[in-house]
């Protein structure tokens, strides 16, 4: 029992989540803030969220119109700065910013079917509530990476990523799959709409406890190098810092090629392919095994070869999948959507772990909010371009097809074979300027 009990206090997940000191009682919250937040977005967005909005006469095209507002409000975000560098205490600010914007999105969009029956003054309001909403988060969420970015120094950030990923994964996975089940028992029934209804509400419950729970940690003060608040010290810091300008690259090309698809596979997936959303969110859900077991041959690999290198490899092996999963048909989804999620899920894991420090990777010590609003503006703009390019694509495509050969392709399995072919260019880009893009310093960067 004594050795069980010192393999825990001397594991990995030990030494990076314990209540000793108040870096690692910040990286608990972190986690659980994690956890909470999979859960809301599982629960009112992904297939729910596209099944609420069909149910309330949301066709393909005005689906598209309606997720690519949440990337334009987002670009507000420039004028983030402007407002968190007037406050050495942002803590209840940041919260109550983050309350206020699931207020708005999670009960506006449940409540408003009841209010309005019109189908066209229904995607107007939804818009206006969703764009409302991330606005008002636009201003002030990317203060919370400012925040948080003082627990994970790093000599530990693998290991947080790492075990972050698979236990806020399992734990929303588990709700995700339940729920799911329910709602696919109930296909075809006024009551399967009721379940939509119910799991937004619960939801909303979730929100009110991680805002409490995100009020825990300690607040660093936040250094600064400029003394002046201006809109252009977003841009003129980040283009004056080349490593970090060079990741920012990266991050645009792969959120552009990613957005081909976002609002359209899942619609798709649902009613054209006819696949349910237990077997969607079954297979997504899967992911968490994945990343218990493959985690530490992933962190071990990006030790040894580095976050840019195993970025661009996992880039380029998702290629090929996408190119078999541009195939799928009724008749055919269930092995072959399996076979491709299954690939993706082993070659995610790395993939994920080293996306996710990319805004980090080069991210200088000093004026950090203004270097994160770059990176929100880079992301939300080339996810706006990537899904209204995407929406455009399937309005100018509907009805029409293209014949290869034995196979018919309709307009997002052309989608999914431009973003195959993305992801190949991309990871090739990387992979061949990965020296220019590794950190200097040897911290964050191993030798390639």
């Amino acid at each position: 029992m004594n050795r069980l009990l010192s393999g825990i206090r001397h594991s990995s997940f030990f030494r990076t989540f314990h209540l000793g000191d108040d870096r690692s009682r910040g990286r608990c919250v972190m986690l659980a803030h994690s956890i909470l937040n999979a859960t809301i977005s599982y629960l009112t967005g992904g297939v729910f969220y596209t099944g609420f909005l069909v149910a309330n006469d949301i066709d393909i095209v005005n689906l598209g119109i309606i997720n690519f507002l949440p990337l334009l409000a987002n670009c507000l975000s420039i004028f983030a700065p402007l407002i968190l560098e007037r406050f050495q205490k942002r803590r209840y600010l940041l919260v109550g910013s983050r309350l206020l914007y699931f207020t708005i999105l999670i009960l506006g969009v449940t409540v408003l079917p009841s209010l309005v029956a019109d189908k066209a003054a229904k995607v107007f309001w939804f818009g206006v509530i969703v764009f409302s909403a991330n606005a008002v988060s636009a201003l002030t969420a990317g203060g919370f990476s400012v925040w948080h970015l003082n627990f994970i120094p790093d000599s530990i950030r693998a290991e947080f990523f790492s075990h972050q990923q698979v236990i806020s994964t399992a734990i929303s996975s588990t709700t995700l799959l339940v729920s799911s089940l329910v709602a696919d028992a109930l296909a075809g029934t006024p009551n399967q709409l009721q379940v939509l209804y119910i799991l937004r509400f619960i939801a909303y419950g979730l929100v009110l406890v991680e805002a409490v729970v995100l009020l825990l940690p300690k607040e660093y003060p936040y250094p600064q190098k400029v003394t002046k608040l201006r809109l252009s010290n977003v841009f003129s810091l980040a283009w004056n810092c080349k490593p970090f300008l060079y990741t920012m690259f990266v991050v645009a090309a792969w959120t552009l090629n990613f957005y081909f698809t976002s609002s359209a596979m899942t619609f798709y997936l649902l009613e054209t392919i006819g696949t349910g959303y237990s077997f969607i969110n079954f297979i997504d859900a899967s992911y968490a095994l994945f990343l218990i077991v493959l985690s530490p041959f992933w962190r071990r690999f990006i030790r040894r070869r580095g976050w840019i290198y195993t970025f661009a490899v996992t880039a380029m092996m998702h290629c090929p999948t996408m190119v078999l999963y541009a195939f799928i048909t009724p008749g055919n989804y269930t092995w072959l959507m399996t076979t491709v999620r299954i690939s993706q899920h082993i070659m995610g894991v790395g993939l994920n772990l080293a996306y996710a420090n990319l805004p980090f990777l080069n991210l200088p010590k000093e004026d950090q909010s203004n270097y994160l609003v770059f990176h929100t503006l880079v992301t939300n703009l080339c996810a706006f371009v990537g899904s209204v390019f995407s929406t455009w694509f399937i309005s100018l495509m509907e009805g029409l097809s293209l014949n290869v050969g034995f196979h018919t392709f309709e307009h997002v399995p052309l989608l999914i074979l431009l973003q195959g072919t993305g992801y190949l260019i991309i990871g090739f880009v990387v992979y061949k300027t990965r020296k220019r893009i590794a950190p200097k310093d040897g911290l964050s960067e191993s030798a390639e």
